[in-house]
């Protein structure tokens, strides 16, 4: 098939509607690529827009302590530092007017389900 048959007049409508279709498709493409980017682009600058909080005394000392080297690892006021975080975090939380006895944990569960004492054997003796 010779070319000069491609641009028949009955041909031309069909190749003008693969140019449209293929314009409209790269267009769509490029449009999209440019969103993203664009969103990508938005949310990095929205990253640097933050200010940086203001860090308290407690947390510089936190921090210079965590990157200590290890020769420096007996540091007194560290220690005492790491010393006291743990008994914040391990502490178990009191409630008032708490007798300090196990929560119960289910406590919709009626008392009838729980063992029975064991009983005593009967006497022998007799």
């Amino acid at each position: 098939m010779k070319i000069e048959q491609w641009f028949s007049p009955e041909n031309l409508g069909l190749i003008a509607v693969g140019i449209v279709i293929g314009a409209v498709s790269l267009i769509g493409v490029e449009a999209a690529c440019d969103a993203d980017v664009a969103a990508r682009l938005r949310a990095s600058k929205s990253f640097e827009l933050i200010a940086p909080s203001k860090a308290s005394p407690i947390d510089s000392e936190t921090l210079r302590c965590a990157t200590l080297p290890i020769e420096q690892a007996d540091d007194p006021k560290c220690q005492a530092l790491w010393a006291s975080q743990r008994r914040k975090f391990l502490a178990p939380k009191k409630k008032e007017g708490d007798s300090g006895a196990a929560p119960e944990m289910f406590p919709s569960v009626p008392r009838a389900l729980e063992k029975p004492a064991p009983k005593s054997a009967p006497d022998q003796s007799e």
